[in-house]
């Protein structure tokens, strides 16, 4: 998406003050793959995922940690279990509601994200 990229950096840079508060990460799969396409942005530290998703949470967390200034983001092993858990669980929840996880538009996807995390939070209580 190198020319997504291009036309966002170029809003950031000369856009109106909105588009110049905002941030985006730049992951690429191989370390220095990038470079091929987009070696404007070389020097910047680009991570790569390997193409793992557990690596890819644990960059984004991070990032974010930083980006948003938070403290409270949980560490990206944690969000990683959890989201284990919940690739555990969301199949009897669609089966509940006559679902198959499968075969869910957006709409059903949320709406059981959204139902398995109200009984996270009634299994606190």
């Amino acid at each position: 998406m190198p020319l997504e990229l291009g036309i966002f950096l170029g809003a950031k840079r000369f856009g109106v003050e909105e588009h110049q508060k905002k941030k985006c990460l730049v992951m690429d799969r191989e370390q220095y793959r990038y470079q091929k396409f987009i070696s404007d942005i070389a020097g910047q530290d680009v991570p790569f995922h390997n193409n793992n998703p557990e690596k890819t949470v644990k960059v984004v967390r991070d990032w974010l940690l930083t980006a948003s200034e938070r403290r409270t983001i949980p560490s990206g092993s944690n969000i990683w279990d959890r989201y284990q858990d919940f690739l555990r669980d969301s199949p009897q929840i669609a089966q509940r509601f006559q679902l198959e996880v499968n075969d869910l538009m957006f709409n059903d996807y949320t709406f059981i994200v959204a139902e398995w995390l109200t009984m996270q939070t009634s299994n606190k209580s």
